[in-house]
């Protein structure tokens, strides 16, 4: 399946003028597709390979380096419809389901953790692609040593799948799940920075 979307020229564009003259995102390894390791803290073993991305700090064309907070808005990825909103760790994670195209019984959905959904943002609710649905959310436990960042899974779940069932662990330990690389889907400029993360 050859998929490929606008999500980070949605997000750029949202974030005007915060995000104008940026370069790249900073990536430590840990925040990769599939990464064992954690990028935060004493960076230790992740129990399950990343599932997803995180997105946190970018450069500008002046070198200078941002990271990302509670000010910084969402846009979807692709049409679809909300599928659940829940609570995580820092935040809410948000699950929309895509009806991209016929893929055999399975379906794409995008998950995005660490938000704080828009206000009027339900389930059921269909959103047009780049409608802004959320933004970064502040860490509900501030003594966290996880920086506000975005989190974004995609994957293909079988069409059996009820929204109850979808949680990170689920999504993490499901082996009916094909997950993508956002990287593969959202072509954007970036740099891995190895550690100490900075």
């Amino acid at each position: 399946m050859l998929l490929s979307g606008r999500f980070f020229a949605y997000l750029l564009r949202a974030n005007r003028p915060r995000l104008d003259g940026f370069r790249h995102w900073l990536f430590h390894p840990g925040m990769l597709f599939q990464s064992r390791q954690q990028w935060w803290g004493l960076e230790q073993s992740r129990p399950t390979p990343h599932e997803g991305l995180d997105l946190c700090r970018f450069e500008d064309i002046a070198g200078n380096r941002s990271s990302l907070d509670h000010s910084t808005i969402i846009p979807a990825p692709f049409a679809g419809t909300v599928v659940k909103i829940s609570k995580d760790f820092l935040g809410q994670s948000i699950f929309l389901a895509h009806d991209i195209e016929p893929m055999a019984g399975r379906r794409l959905y995008t998950a995005l953790g660490h938000t704080t959904p828009r206000k009027s943002l339900v389930a059921g609710q269909a959103v047009v692609e780049a409608e802004i649905i959320a933004s970064v959310s502040v860490p509900v436990n501030r003594k966290t040593a996880v920086p506000p960042h975005l989190h974004l899974t995609l994957a293909l779940i079988p069409d059996t799948v009820a929204p109850e069932q979808l949680t990170w662990k689920y999504l993490s330990t499901g082996t009916e799940i094909r997950l993508l690389n956002p990287l593969d889907v959202f072509p954007t400029n970036f740099i891995v920075i190895q550690a100490p993360w900075v």
